[in-house]
């Protein structure tokens, strides 16, 4: 297939991405799996479903009306251009009869298992839930989660999620109204203006939550730029990188089915993806009174004109504005580094530049691995609301003002991808491996940012820089960042959804009931 046809098959939020200022996020639950199906396949041959191509076509549109508005010395007018995509957990995918956790019962039915080796979606962490994943072998604490995001009495809550993205608020709840009205309106009850909703509707929807740009724009709530370094894809991006930048990855490692995908997923899983949706509290004051509380305890810092700026810099990789502290770990003055990706840490035995242990660098390691073997394409977005006055003099977080960033993300394979940077990176205090002749036994530390320890591990830590060879220096990190949970989806391809996932089931619902 051309990518041309891929770009039209693609749902648009993989690649090249949503152009999104909001964002909802329709967390349902299927409730009449047969109706849900004849809806959705009108909905998607409407073309309700933004595609790769008409995610290519916005963002022309607003590169247009941007060149427009600087010939004429004006500001670019925001251009609506919402955008719909649908993805399914694996709950979602049994709902439909198109996926079962049954495999031993299968195995024991010929003609069942014969449909078992030829539909079913490869991945075991797909099929177990973000909640089972990192609960019962991770690190996320139960009480700390939204209770949308646990099971009740053993059931999964969510079993797909409807994201609604727009430029514009007023566009946004527009389009969200317009796609919830489609799956709960009374059938047969007229157009958007005269519907009834069903008190017996389709779909249910127990969690719904709301992402938005700060007014800083492309900063998440602790200040820094988000978004960069996305990884190219051989075929798509037409962008060739330069000097240190990281080569282009081959398409498998995001889209299933494609070269360097090695799951042998079904035919029916071409062009898709798995997505992780992660929602991560944030604790902004008290991230910025631990840099004030510690910028004289790190060595580095202590001849900066802003120890403080240089500390958080160098637990990030970049300075807040994008800078690079391995292009330049001095300051963040020089324009032409804003958003810079041509470094790779050399040389990879040496930290005095960037830590080890920044979050960049345990993210994407570079020059520490041959190849990027594990990769994601992020589209995640903030939710709440600014820091208030309160909460600065407070230094604490108010609990009725939450703030924090919904993660999002794509990849082939979770386990290589989202759980790989999760557990084997950031929360390894010996990720990236071999540096204790650099920075001491206790290894270059945990990701100050993401990492996770529970009650029974080890203090966070992080090694610094300090001249010393090897480096001595060490500080204790608290906790900012905090899981509120998610879960595992799967977003299928236009086909797919026109036609495998929207007919028969594969499975009676015994087979396909968890």
């Amino acid at each position: 297939m051309s990518w041309v046809a891929r770009k039209a098959n693609i749902q648009g939020d993989i690649w090249p991405g949503l152009p999104k200022r909001f964002q909802t996020f329709l967390f349902f639950k299927i409730r009449k799996p047969d109706e849900f199906k004849t809806r959705l396949k009108s909905f998607v041959e409407a073309g309700g479903i933004t595609t790769a191509q008409d995610a290519c076509n916005m963002k022309n549109k607003i590169l247009e009306a941007k060149t427009q508005a600087q010939k004429l010395g004006v500001p670019a007018k925001i251009q609506p251009l919402p955008g719909v995509n649908i993805a399914f957990a694996s709950t979602g995918l049994a709902a439909l009869g198109k996926f079962t956790f049954n495999e031993a019962t299968v195995k024991r039915d010929r003609y069942q298992y014969k449909i078992f080796k030829k539909n079913q979606l490869r991945g075991g962490l797909f099929g177990k839930g973000m909640y089972d994943d990192l609960v019962g072998e991770g690190w996320d604490e139960p009480k700390e989660l939204r209770e949308q995001f646990k099971p009740s009495a053993g059931k999964r809550l969510i079993d797909g999620v409807l994201m609604v993205t727009a430029s514009r608020e007023d566009h946004l709840k527009y389009q969200a109204n317009r796609v919830k009205e489609y799956f709960i309106k009374e059938p047969g009850s007229g157009d958007a203006d005269t519907y009834r909703i069903s008190n017996d509707p389709v779909l249910e929807f127990p969690l719904i939550s709301h992402g938005r740009t700060r007014p800083a724009k492309g900063k998440e709530h602790f200040g820094f730029e988000d978004g960069i370094s996305q990884p190219l894809i051989e075929g798509l991006d037409e962008v060739a990188p330069k000097g240190k930048e990281p080569k282009a990855v081959k398409s498998g490692l995001i889209f299933a089915k494609h070269d360097g995908d090695d799951m042998n997923q079904p035919e029916w899983a071409e062009d898709g993806s798995f997505l992780v949706i992660r929602e991560l509290q944030q604790l902004v004051p008290e991230f910025e009174k631990w840099l004030e509380d510690n910028k004289h305890n790190a060595p580095f810092a202590a001849s900066s004109d802003n120890p403080k700026e240089k500390l958080a810099a160098y637990l990030v990789g970049r300075w807040r504005n994008g800078t690079p502290v391995d292009e330049n770990p001095h300051d963040d003055k020089d324009a032409s580094l804003f958003r810079s990706n041509n470094f790779d840490f050399h040389p990879t035995n040496k930290h005095d530049r960037c830590p080890f242990a920044a979050h960049i660098r345990k993210m994407r390691p570079r020059g520490d691995l041959e190849h990027d073997h594990a990769v994601i394409i992020r589209r995640s977005i903030s939710y709440g609301g600014e820091v208030t006055p309160e909460e600065k003099a407070a230094q604490k977080s108010d609990d009725e003002n939450e703030r924090g960033l919904m993660f999002v993300c794509y990849q082939s394979d979770i386990r290589n991808g989202f759980n790989f940077f999760t557990t084997r990176w950031a929360s390894n205090h010996h990720f990236p491996d071999r540096k204790s002749n650099f920075v001491g036994e206790h290894g270059p530390g945990i990701d100050a940012i993401v990492g996770q320890r529970l009650a029974h591990h080890p203090p966070r830590s992080i090694g610094l820089p300090d001249g010393k060879d090897p480096t001595e220096a060490r500080i204790g990190l608290d906790r900012w960042v905090i899981p509120r949970g998610g879960e595992y989806f799967f977003t299928p391809s236009i086909k797919a959804l026109k036609e495998y996932l929207t007919g028969p089931p594969d499975y009676p619902p015994a087979l396909a009931d968890p």
